[in-house]
């Protein structure tokens, strides 16, 4: 009998052991990349690519990352994710130009007739924003030209929700 229960409580340690998976942190994305975004192929079998100075690699995101990346079509975007074999699976992004000239990336904050951008470092009044932004709080958009002074130059990244 105590044979018995010995070798019940060492089947039910082994398989405590045998079955507990290591918990993990979150990591950070571990790589990132620079350069033009580049979307290729059809409605049913698009390509994402980013295109650096020595390379083209595919992106691969989410539905709405997908769908926000493909209206960053020609522009400089910093991407950061995890790289393999297949590509860059994306985290995140932020627009960087259009045509060479720097953007910010943010999201559309109203407050009154104040209008700012909330960036990753905060937030960045704009000084003669376009009457379009003061509808659209909440949509993370790209500004380019002069934010104290306008006349500024936008893009849609993602619509409010």
């Amino acid at each position: 009998m105590i044979a018995c229960l010995h070798a019940v409580s060492v089947l039910v340690a082994v398989s405590t052991i045998a079955c507990h998976r290591k918990q993990t942190d979150v990591q950070a994305p571990p790589s990132m990349l620079r350069g033009i975004i580049s979307v290729t192929g059809t409605s049913f079998d698009q390509r994402i690519q980013l295109r650096t100075q020595d390379r083209s690699t595919r992106l691969w995101a989410n539905p709405a990352d997908s769908a926000a990346l493909t209206r960053l079509g020609g522009m400089e975007v910093e991407t950061r994710g995890w790289l393999d074999e297949r590509g860059m699976r994306v985290a995140s992004f932020t627009a960087w130009s259009v045509s060479g000239a720097p953007v910010v990336d943010g999201i559309v904050r109203v407050n009154g007739g104040n209008v700012s951008l909330e960036t990753e470092k905060g937030l960045v009044a704009l000084g003669n924003p376009p009457n379009e932004l003061r509808t659209m709080p909440g949509a993370r958009v790209w500004v380019s030209g002069s934010l104290e002074k306008g006349p500024n130059s936008y893009g849609v990244i993602l619509p409010a929700r």
